[in-house]
């Protein structure tokens, strides 16, 4: 059965001969994840963290731009942290305490899911730390407003990543 997704941006599904009859119209999460080295090497970051949601989007998401950094060199990463599906509020607290460790990466890639972010934001606005860290985000972030909402100052300053779109006429 043919399928077109608008939305699916799992690498694997890019596996023709596993998906033959797959198709999607957003470019697979490995084309943001080489965006991302390559913004991270541009700004001259060198040591940074990756955060990721757990589950498919998440996990692949930072294992691409592992990868990615790898193959690209000259990027050492700190920490790679991971979310439980449902984390309880202190996991946030948890995570920026593990950032923390390694303070000097202040940069930090985050494959993650809406809530995620929110909590994240919101646990490092609890640690004062709002404007510590450089956040570069995912698609799951890209131009929403709910993630950051009410959370802004720790947000300030992030980038995110976001597939260009248009219209199709007609």
């Amino acid at each position: 059965i043919p399928q077109i997704s608008y939305a699916s941006t799992a690498p694997e599904l890019s596996d023709g001969a596993r998906y033959e009859f797959f198709s999607r119209v957003v470019p697979p999460d490995s084309y943001q994840a080489q965006a991302m080295v390559a913004l991270v090497r541009a700004l001259g970051w060198s040591y940074v963290a990756t955060l990721a949601s757990e589950g498919n989007y998440g996990e692949s998401g930072v294992d691409a731009f592992l990868q990615s950094s790898r193959e690209a060199g000259g990027l050492c990463i700190a920490q790679s942290i991971k979310l439980p599906r449902e984390p309880r509020p202190s996991e946030y607290t948890k995570v920026i305490e593990r950032l923390m460790e390694t303070s000097a990466a202040r940069a930090v890639v985050l494959f993650a899911n809406e809530d995620d972010i929110r909590g994240v934001l919101a646990a490092a606005v609890r640690a004062n730390l709002s404007g510590h860290f450089s956040w570069v985000g995912s698609d799951s972030w890209g131009a929403k407003v709910a993630p950051v909402q009410g959370l802004e100052a720790a947000a300030q300053g992030a980038i995110t990543i976001l597939p260009k779109r248009a219209s199709v006429p007609g």
